[in-house]
C-alpha cells in the first residue's frame, strides 16, 4: 500500500497521533482529519531514506534489548517478506513468537546439521558470546557493534547469530523465554512512533500491520533484500536451478567452504540463506551466472520483455518472483490415520492394524507409533519436535526453555516395565549436552514396579520420567487441542513434570 492509502486507513486517532509523532509539529493539539492531513503533507520525510535509517538504527542499536531484539524480527524477517508489507496484528504476534521457538529449536542440533562449512567461525563466534554475556550478565550497546563487525568478518547471518545465542540459552532473552505479546505489542508501538511501521484497519474491522511501499523500498535496500523468502523459493524451484554444479560453483565463489557430496535442496537451501537472488542469476563477475540468451528465454516464458542488457533481464526475472503472492498449500497429513489408532500401535494390535490395512508388516507398528506421538506434539499439542542427530537418541525431543524434553515410544503387547529400558534411557540422558529436565515414557501400560524405578531414578538423577499410557496422552492431546485457538500459547510442557504415573486429571483443561 501506497502512503496515502495507509494514511487514510489508520485505525484509530491514537494510532495516528502514534505515527504523527515522528515529524509532525504540535500534532497533539490536532483534529483527526488534521492530523491525517499533516502526516500527507509530511509524508516525504516518512520515506526519506537517511530518516527511514536514522530511525531503524535507533531501534537496532537501542539499550532496550527487547527493541533490538524483536524490530528486526518484526521488519527484516517478516513484513517484509509478506504480500504488500502487511499482516493481520494477530498474526504477526504469532509469527515472532514461532521465528523464536524455531530459532531455539534449530540450536539445540545447529552445529551437527549446518551445512555451510563454517564450523569454526561458529565455534570461534559461541565463544566470544560467551566471552560477552560474562562479564555482566547483558550486552552493551557498544559490544552489540563490536559483536556485529566480527560477525560480518567471519560470514555468520543474522539468524545464525540468533541461533548461537540461543546455543547458549541468551535468545530470545534469558533463559531462552519467548516473548510475550505483551511485550511484542510494546515494541510495535515503538516502531509506529518512530514512523516505520503503521496499523490499519479494513471494512470487516480488522486491523493490520503494514509497512508503507516507500518505506518499505528504503528499508529492503538497508538490510539488502532483494526478494521476498517465499518468491525466491520459487524461483530456486524453477527448471533453471537443477544443477549443483551451477549451484556449487556459485557457493564456492562465495567463500562457504562446503561438502561435495551435498544434495541439490541442500545446496538450495544455501544460496537462500547466503546468495542474493542477482548473484545467483548474474554471478560474481560477468563471466558468471547465466548467459544474456538464456535470461532472455526465460524472460520470454514469464512473458516479460526480453530485450535489454545482462542486468536488465536480471532485474526483470527478480521483480517477477519478488511480486509473486504467498500461495499457502495445506497438505494432508497421512500421521492422523495413525493418530486414529494410536492405542492398537501402541498395544501392538497387529490383527486390527492389518484388518484396518494400517500395517502389512509388524515392523510398522513401532514405526507409526513414533509418527503418531510426533503428530500430538506438533499438531494438537503445537510443540514442534526437535531434529534427530546421529543413531543414539530417543524417539523424541522437544525444546523446553533452555532445555530438552526426551520421550520414547514402547509398542508392546504386554506392559512396560521400566527397568529393562532404564539403563537405554540413561545413556540419552546423559549423553545430551543440554540438561533432560524431563523424559516421557510412552507406552500401553506400565507395571507397578516402574513407578519405583522412577521415583528412585529422579532421586539419584535429577530427572523426571513421566510415565505415559497411549490412552491418556491421546485423550489429553483431544481435549486440550478443542480448546486451543490459533496463536494461543502451545501447551505447557511442564505439565509433563509428574514423576512415575503421570495423571492427566492435574492438567488444567
Amino acid at each position: 500500500m501506497k502512503f496515502k492509502s495507509v494514511i487514510e486507513s489508520l485505525a484509530t486517532i491514537t494510532d495516528l497521533k502514534r505515527v504523527s509523532s515522528a515529524y509532525v509539529i504540535d500534532y497533539r493539539n490536532l483534529q483527526n482529519e488534521e492530523v491525517k492531513n499533516a502526516l500527507l503533507k509530511t509524508a516525504p520525510q516518512y520515506y526519506y531514506n537517511e530518516n527511514v535509517e536514522k530511525a531503524l538504527n535507533s531501534l537496532l542499536l537501542s539499550s532496550n534489548r527487547d527493541e533490538r531484539i524483536l524490530a528486526p524480527i518484526i521488519i527484516k524477517n517478516l513484513l517484509l517478506h509478506t504480500d504488500d508489507f502487511k499482516s493481520t496484528q494477530k498474526e504477526l504476534s504469532d509469527s515472532v513468537i514461532e521465528y523464536e521457538q524455531n530459532t531455539i529449536n534449530k540450536s539445540n542440533d545447529f552445529f551437527d546439521n549446518h551445512k555451510a562449512g563454517k564450523q569454526s567461525s561458529f565455534e570461534f563466534f559461541k565463544f566470544v558470546l560467551e566471552a560477552a554475556w560474562e562479564k555482566d550478565g547483558s550486552i552493551s550497546v557498544d559490544e552489540k557493534n563490536l559483536l556485529n563487525k566480527i560477525r560480518i568478518k567471519l560470514n555468520i547471518t543474522d539468524d545464525e547469530r540468533n541461533v548461537l545465542e540461543a546455543s547458549i540459552g541468551k535468545f530470545p532473552s534469558l533463559g531462552n523465554n519467548l516473548h510475550t505479546r505483551e511485550t511484542i505489542d510494546i515494541v510495535k508501538r515503538k516502531l509506529q512512533s518512530s514512523g516505520l511501521l503503521f496499523c490499519i484497519r479494513d471494512e470487516n474491522k480488522i486491523n493490520y500491520d503494514v509497512i508503507p511501499e516507500e518505506i518499505a523500498s528504503t528499508l529492503k535496500s538497508y538490510f539488502n533484500i532483494e526478494m521476498k523468502h517465499h518468491g525466491f523459493m520459487e524461483l530456486l524451484d524453477s527448471k533453471h536451478f537443477r544443477n549443483k554444479a551451477y549451484l556449487k560453483n556459485i557457493l564456492d565463489k562465495s567463500g562457504l567452504n562446503i561438502n561435495n557430496n551435498l544434495r541439490l535442496d541442500d545446496l538450495k537451501e544455501l544460496c537462500l540463506t547466503h546468495i542474493n537472488p542477482s548473484i545467483l542469476l548474474g554471478g560474481y563477475s560477468s563471466r558468471d551466472g547465466f548467459d544474456t540468451a538464456t535470461l532472455s528465454k526465460w524472460c520470454s516464458e514469464l512473458h516479460l520483455q526480453t530485450s535489454g542488457q545482462k542486468s536488465e533481464l536480471i532485474a526483470r526475472v527478480i521483480d517477477f518472483y519478488d511480486n509473486l503472492r504467498k500461495d499457502i498449500n495445506l497438505l494432508e497429513d497421512n500421521r492422523i490415520i495413525y493418530f486414529e489408532y494410536f492405542e492398537d500401535l501402541a498395544s501392538r494390535n497387529l490383527d486390527q492394524l492389518r484388518s484396518q490395512n494400517i500395517i502389512v508388516k509388524d515392523l510398522e507398528c513401532e514405526k507409526y507409533f513414533e509418527r503418531a506421538t510426533d503428530y500430538i506434539f506438533e499438531e494438537l499439542l503445537v510443540q514442534k519436535p526437535l531434529a534427530l542427530k546421529g543413531t543414539e537418541h530417543p524417539d523424541g525431543m522437544l525444546s523446553y526453555q533452555e532445555k530438552i524434553i526426551m520421550w520414547d515410544n514402547k509398542s508392546k503387547e504386554t506392559e512396560v516395565n521400566l527397568a529393562d529400558h532404564i539403563k537405554q534411557f540413561d545413556r540419552y540422558i546423559k549423553n545430551s549436552e543440554k540438561k533432560v529436565p524431563i523424559f516421557l515414557v510412552i507406552g500401553p501400560s506400565f507395571t507397578e514396579n516402574s513407578i519405583n524405578v522412577a521415583m528412585q531414578y529422579m532421586l539419584e538423577n535429577d530427572t523426571i520420567i513421566s510415565l505415559v499410557s497411549a490412552n491418556e496422552l491421546k485423550e489429553l492431546a483431544i481435549n486440550w487441542n478443542k480448546k486451543y485457538t490459533k496463536g494461543a500459547d502451545p501447551f505447557p510442557l511442564g505439565y509433563f513434570k509428574q514423576p512415575g504415573r503421570f495423571n492427566k486429571n492435574l492438567v488444567n483443561i
